[in-house]
């Protein structure tokens, strides 16, 4: 990944610049003090990522990610600041940046966040290969093009709500997602009938043909996208058990799973059953879908 980072101590870029080669997260393609050089540089350099501080000279971070992003919608951007307000935290948010690092500087932090945006990019790279790789007959009409794209950044919201997104069987489950939707528009039928062992197989297939760097085993796909529809169950019971009336809990509980389940779930975490609650696969995609179209 290309990462360009911006901050007006030159010591801290320094630090970036070296936890980012240390760890071989990427290549830092550029470094700048300045917010006008800054959006210069990122227009001409069109980098992945971009560390940028919030207070910076001349230009503040936000409005850099506002500019660039115009330019650019692909670029992700990282925000660091030691800043505690929530308007202006908020307003960062609403400008585009992905994710957050606090400043002093941690080491750690900035390793997680940095995978984290990567995982986010190879993710919409492998979406955008699965969409070409499957349309049949030429590109799809431009309104159903961006229906779809619409959904699958809702569903990409969703998955983050539950705290899934960044897994591999997150990337999994938006990718069968965007399957279904492209069958459903060549059809011409809103609920055509799939089968999910189906989906597994013609994932393994894009993976394999594509030359994707992780599993393509049919049974590797199918275990991580369970396993990771199980951690979703395990976030939302664990929701309710703190706070029945929790606002995701209310609103994941019954359209993602089997309610009866999620109550067996609960009873789980806390002891009452030796059994954890069943999830479904297909109950879960196809609410996900059905949370976006309604």
């Amino acid at each position: 990944m290309r990462i360009y980072l911006i901050d007006d101590d030159e010591a801290i870029l320094t630090m970036l610049d070296n936890i980012i080669s240390d760890y071989d997260i990427g290549q830092v393609v550029g470094k700048s003090t300045d917010g006008e050089q800054a959006l210069k540089d990122l227009n001409l350099l069109k980098p992945d990522i971009v560390v940028v501080d919030l207070l910076i000279p001349r230009i503040d971070g936000v409005e850099i990610v506002t500019k660039a992003k115009q330019r650019n919608a692909k670029t992700q951007f990282i925000m660091l600041s030691q800043v505690t307000s929530k308007s202006m935290v908020g307003d960062a948010y609403r400008a585009g940046i992905e994710f957050f690092i606090n400043k002093p500087i941690n080491v750690m932090e900035v390793k997680t966040v940095l995978e984290k945006a990567i995982e986010k990019a190879n993710l919409q790279s492998i979406l955008l290969r699965i969409q070409e790789t499957v349309k049949v007959g030429g590109e799809l009409p431009r309104d159903e093009d961006k229906n779809q794209e619409g959904t699958l950044e809702q569903i990409t919201e969703i998955l983050s709500d539950l705290g899934i997104v960044n897994e591999r069987g997150g990337q999994d489950i938006l990718s069968i997602v965007s399957l279904i939707l492209e069958e459903r528009v060549d059809s011409g039928q809103k609920y055509q009938r799939y089968n999910i062992g189906d989906m597994y197989n013609r994932l393994h297939e894009i993976y394999h043909s594509e030359d994707y760097n992780g599993s393509f085993n049919v049974r590797a796909i199918e275990q991580r996208v369970r396993r990771t529809i199980q951690q979703a169950m395990d976030n939302v019971s664990m929701l309710g058990v703190e706070d029945f009336s929790h606002y995701k809990f209310e609103r994941y509980s019954s359209r993602l799973f089997d309610f009866i389940e999620i109550k067996r779930n609960m009873d789980f975490i806390r002891k009452k059953s030796n059994y954890r609650g069943k999830i479904s696969v297909k109950t879960f995609i196809e609410g996900l879908i059905s949370m976006v179209e309604d």
